[in-house]
């Protein structure tokens, strides 16, 4: 992976005027490289859409790479800041080997903040271009393991480690880490195939209403599923292999 990129602040303005050019720079970036793709967005136009100068790029950033994962430390960030409180909420659960339920609601809880973030961040529509073409693999390889450093393993951890516990197996083991990929998977798509899923339901964009019923409708799915494991898991015969504990987690804690 590519070092980090340099954070540096303008010589003649000081610290603030370096840091509103550097995050104009990031938004500047966001909203091209969701547009036209990595390959597709040069430093250029990026420059001429923040409104600096070309060199300000390797002065802030180095290159075109570093303006990616300058973009992607922005997006983890503000991820972190709406998802943390029911992460942390879900990890003491998981310690404190809450029953089945405590389980469920830990887990809906973070599907629930990222639901919300998702839909009503007023950034969305650039972050979800962006992190579309990422998804797909149209970025540098670095952009892919700084979001699994970042935010990917430890959600995946926790999650795939509630799921194992439900259905009684290793949080590691491959029918586990299965069916945690697509519990997570309506919300993230929802987001991802934004204006499909528009269309077909006939709405012009997602306001409170019906983000509530959004959200309402993927937690019931979410509470199925979920109790539907545990009477998997109670029908395992005595022989079978139990779920991981929670130092499975906390082994892997990552940076945030």
């Amino acid at each position: 992976m590519s070092p980090a990129p340099r954070h540096r602040h303008a010589i003649d303005g000081g610290y603030q005027r370096g840091e509103e050019t550097r995050a104009r720079i990031v938004d500047a970036a966001l909203a091209l490289f969701g547009e036209y793709g990595f390959d597709g967005a040069s430093t250029r136009d990026i420059a001429e859409r923040a409104g600096v100068n070309a060199p300000a790029i390797g002065y802030y950033f180095d290159n075109k790479e570093g303006v990616y994962l300058a973009c992607i430390e922005h997006i983890v960030s503000r991820v972190w800041a709406q998802i943390l409180e029911p992460v942390e909420a879900a990890e003491k659960a998981l310690a404190n080997n809450v029953d089945d339920d405590g389980l469920i609601e830990a887990f809906c809880a973070i599907q629930a903040s990222i639901a919300q973030f998702m839909f009503t961040s007023t950034e969305s529509d650039d972050w979800r271009l962006f992190m579309a073409r990422e998804q797909a693999g149209h970025g540098p390889s670095s952009g892919f393991e700084l979001i699994d450093k970042k935010i990917s393993c430890r959600l995946t951890n926790i999650s795939a480690t509630i799921v194992g516990r439900l259905l009684g197996r290793p949080a590691d083991d491959e029918e586990t880490l299965i069916r945690t990929l697509t519990l997570n998977g309506p919300v993230v798509a929802f987001h991802i195939h934004g204006r499909k899923s528009l269309r077909v339901l006939g709405w012009d964009a997602v306001d409170a209403t019906r983000l509530a019923t959004l959200m309402r409708i993927i937690k019931e799915q979410t509470v199925t599923l979920m109790r539907s494991m545990t009477a998997l898991r109670d029908r395992q015969p005595s022989g079978a292999p139990k779920a991981a504990g929670v130092k499975a987690i906390n082994s892997k804690r990552v940076q945030r």
